[in-house]
């Protein structure tokens, strides 16, 4: 060994770099040779994605439409005669095909009123204007030129329109179209106490021989043509003649007025009786003799009149005459989805026994002939009959201005004292 290692000492450092390098190589090579043989490394699983559970989405919940009703405060409000049958009727139907009714109550007429609202609120906010609406008679005609309302020919069954009274059947139509369905009705008669009058005075000589104290509304806030001023004029008229600025049936209406006057039977009060509430009224305090009323005043205060019997306004031909105002639905909205919801409550409203009932419960009459027969008989439901088949709206010339100004003069003159029929009748024909 001591040889070896002398004999290594003693070779050049040449030889020895040179066998360390191979030396190196072979131990590289031994490396590489037992890493191609070592088993190939597993290599790590992917990860595996966790399945997320779906999250059931419950269904958006559909909001109920709601179907908008403008109706006239005397049917509106919870307190109103016949509300609770017209709440029955809308919870039903409400409840029926799943949406919701909303009431909004409005006045009757003028500033405000329901015609009024329409024409205010189309133009600025077209999209709260109601589904239904209820109109008065003399409204609709205006309604329907300004194209407020829908046709109803192709909405409802033309059968229905049998039905109804002939008044009704006209008040539904402008310019042979179907723009409304008419439902409750009004009219003026005479009360009396038959103490005094066996029999309803049908005449104005009958008023007059009677010399009983007679109120009827003489004011009128709008016009000359209060309904008893109508009818008294209407009834002088001669036969054959037109109404329009007659001058006989005013000279006429003016003698009686005098007449009247200068019996007592009527004093200057009178002027400030505006509406039949304020005549009326006078009849149930027993004040006066004849007293002109309403269906609706009578029905809903009959059991304070037991004393009183009822008929026509007394006449100067003896002809009963019966000047109707009424109501009636009209139908607003053009979308497909309402509109059918507002002809499915409208034919509810008007179905014959609903409307029966519903009228009764509110003291109108109904439009329709088949309802009226469903309420009980009795001598007043045949004196309405009567009038409904007789009845007839308010004329056209009574939009006369000048007609109406002239007259309004003349009345007021002669029933407070002030002028003479004549001298007031030939100041009002030359105004004419």
């Amino acid at each position: 060994m001591a040889g070896e290692g002398e004999a290594l000492a003693g070779m050049p450092m040449s030889f020895y770099n040179h066998s360390m390098k191979r030396l190196l190589l072979a131990s590289v090579l031994l490396l590489l040779l037992l890493a191609a043989c070592a088993p190939a490394p597993t290599a790590a699983p992917e990860p595996t994605a966790t399945p997320v559970p779906a999250v059931p989405i419950a269904p958006a919940t559909p909001v109920a439409p709601t179907l908008t009703l403008w109706l006239p405060d005397w049917m509106a409000l919870p307190d109103a005669a016949g509300a609770d049958s017209l709440n029955e009727i809308i919870a039903a139907f409400e409840k029926e095909k799943g949406v919701q009714v909303s009431i909004i109550p409005k006045l009757p007429r003028g500033k405000g009123g329901l015609l009024d609202a329409l024409r205010t609120t189309k133009p600025v906010a077209p999209s709260v204007l109601p589904d239904i609406i209820a109109l008065p008679f003399q409204d609709i005609p205006a309604a329907a030129q300004d194209d407020l309302l829908q046709p109803l020919d192709d909405l409802f069954p033309a059968q229905i329109l049998d039905d109804l009274y002939p008044f009704a059947r006209q008040a539904s139509q402008v310019e042979d179209a179907w723009m409304a369905m008419p439902f409750a009705a009004d009219f003026e008669h005479i009360s009396f106490q038959p103490a005094a009058l066996s029999d309803p005075p049908v005449n104005w000589e009958i008023v007059l021989s009677s010399r009983s104290k007679y109120a009827f509304p003489a004011g009128g806030t709008d016009s000359a043509w209060t309904d008893a001023l109508l009818l008294h004029y209407l009834s002088a008229v001669p036969a054959g003649e037109k109404a329009d600025r007659n001058k006989q049936a005013l000279r006429r209406q003016l003698n009686f007025y005098e007449a009247l006057y200068r019996q007592g039977q009527v004093d200057e009060s009178i002027l400030q009786i505006n509406s039949p509430d304020g005549s009326w009224e006078q009849a149930l305090q027993g004040a006066v003799i004849l007293a002109e009323t309403t269906a609706k005043l009578w029905l809903g205060q009959r059991g304070d009149a037991t004393f009183l019997r009822f008929g026509p306004i007394p006449s100067s031909d003896s002809q009963s005459r019966y000047l109707i105002h009424g109501w009636a639905y009209a139908i607003i909205t053009a979308d497909e989805t309402h509109q059918a919801l507002a002809v499915d409550l409208i034919n509810r409203l008007v179905a014959a026994q609903t409307l029966s009932d519903w009228s009764r419960q509110a003291h109108a009459l109904p439009a329709r002939r088949s309802s009226l027969q469903q309420w009980p008989r009795d001598d007043y439901r045949d004196f309405a009959n009567e009038a409904l088949e007789k009845g007839f709206l308010t004329p056209e010339f009574t939009r006369d201005e000048a007609m109406t100004r002239s007259v309004r003069q003349a009345v007021r003159a002669v029933l407070s004292g002030e002028m003479t029929a004549d001298d007031a009748w030939n100041q009002a024909v030359a105004n004419w």
